[in-house]
């Protein structure tokens, strides 16, 4: 589909709730070509005959179960047939995503767990163009400077955001040429370099040039690698959230796609202990997202563990629980949107801590064929060896040295990722804190373990 210029699209939201209204008030703050339109009920669809509403895509609210979801898409689909549909839920009800996409829907999404994806989706289904610097960060993705060539002209427009500002600055148009210079302080300072989403194909593009150019056998860009498997792990995601029932065979399948993600990444691969520093220095630094949390603690957790000299078999479990880490944070209710723990209520706060244990059951109620080692792992990730941790409050008698491993591992990735605009520590930094809070502290972090992955440290 062309995107939209210089005009405006209507958008249709449905649900009965003003909460959900206000959702995606803010999901989509700042795309301001789309005109939104709130109905409460299906019969306002049905009926409305506004001869200047033309809506080419809809949100609507699937927090009402399979049912009344079902209702608000066929009424969409009759009196607008080539609106696209998009399905946002939350755990307030059961919905079987294939039945209401078999009612018409292009896509079900969680409202919070998928929030990073919808706008991806929503620019995906109804483009439109947005310009200059007026344009939201989530309309905008970061590409791997490595990917870049200097004095080569693109064919896409690069922006940097300035988080402080919260605004978006166009570096270089379409034509131009980025130069040596811009690139390195790009490298220097660690800032992200960004292109609008609707652009993505034409950087994959252009990215393919550079890796040919440069004689690489398998011209995929570092940017399309990780974007394609972000978008296999919400794949992955969307069969947990799915209310319709699994059978062995496909949560074998759900299984055989995280090795494949932790073979895509080759996280298991035998490295020197320079070459694993390398490879966590490129997943330090970035804008923390649930799912960006799941690669990196997947990262983390495959990486400390061959420091540690455990065997390819163990760092491959380290992997999948940090894959699967956080899955139960889609159980909280939709009320905390996006919002930073720190400022969840003491009963979204109740909630919050529960979500290692309902991790574990929803990856084992999609039959799953887990080993204990990972789920033991995915459980005791927030637990620490002081009991301070959650959801028992185990200490380190009670801890597996997995879920020793992923404990420090999810602390190095809480030091070293963007969070709240606020620059992060350097990989180096975190790991000689976490040495020094083993070696100082109150027995959060397990000694031998956290000095052995120190030792092996080459920065």
């Amino acid at each position: 589909m062309k995107t939209t210029s210089g005009r405006t699209v209507d958008v249709l939201i449905g649900s009965p709730r003003d909460s959900f209204w206000e959702s995606v008030k803010v999901i989509l703050k700042g795309y301001y070509p789309y005109q939104l339109k709130h109905f409460r009920n299906f019969d306002e669809v049905l009926e409305n005959s506004e001869p200047n509403f033309s809506p080419i895509l809809a949100l609507i609210d699937g927090q009402d179960g399979t049912a009344q979801t079902n209702e608000w898409v066929q009424s969409t689909k009759m009196n607008y047939p080539d609106c696209h549909i998009i399905v946002l839920h939350s755990a307030a009800a059961p919905l079987d995503f294939n039945v209401v996409k078999k009612n018409g829907a292009d896509e079900v999404m969680h409202i919070n767990f998928d929030r990073e994806f919808i706008s991806d989706m929503v620019l995906q289904l109804a483009p439109i163009e947005m310009d200059g610097d007026n344009i939201p960060i989530t309309a905008l993705m970061p590409v791997d400077l490595r990917d870049m060539e200097a004095q080569m002209s693109i064919n896409f427009d690069v922006y940097a955001h300035l988080p402080a500002n919260h605004r978006s600055i166009l570096l270089r148009k379409t034509g131009d040429c980025v130069d040596d210079r811009q690139l390195e302080k790009f490298k220097t300072m660690k800032q992200q370099m960004y292109i609008k989403k609707t652009q993505m194909k034409a950087f994959f593009e252009y990215a393919r040039t550079v890796m040919s150019l440069r004689n690489i056998p398998l011209p995929v860009s570092m940017t399309e690698k990780f974007h394609r498997s972000k978008k296999s792990i919400y794949e992955i995601m969307a069969q947990f959230l799915n209310g319709a029932a699994t059978d062995y065979q496909e949560g074998k399948l759900i299984y055989d796609k995280c090795k494949n993600i932790v073979a895509d990444f080759e996280l298991v691969k035998d490295l020197s202990a320079q070459e694993i520093f390398d490879e966590i220095f490129r997943f330090t630094g970035n804008t923390r997202t649930l799912y960006h949390d799941c690669i990196c603690l997947s990262a983390y957790g495959a990486y400390f563990a061959q420091l540690l000299g455990w065997n390819q078999e163990k760092r491959e479990s380290a992997a999948i629980a940090g894959l699967l880490h956080n899955i139960g944070l889609a159980q909280l209710p939709a009320s905390v949107g996006d919002k930073n723990p720190k400022n969840y209520t003491p009963e979204e706060l109740s909630e919050y801590a529960l979500y290692p244990d309902r991790s574990v059951i929803m990856v084992k109620g999609k039959k799953v064929p887990l080993t204990p080692e990972i789920s033991e792992a995915i459980g005791q990730h927030r637990e620490n060896g002081a009991g301070t941790g959650f959801p028992k409050k185990l200490t380190t008698a009670d801890l597996s040295e997995m879920g020793k491993l992923m404990g420090l591992a999810y602390s190095f990735h809480e030091m070293t990722a963007l969070k709240d605009n606020q620059q992060a520590l350097t990989a180096t930094q975190a790991i000689q804190n976490l040495r020094d809070c083993a070696l100082n502290g109150n027995g959060e972090f397990d000694l031998i373990l956290t000095t052995q992955i120190f030792k092996k440290w080459k920065a």
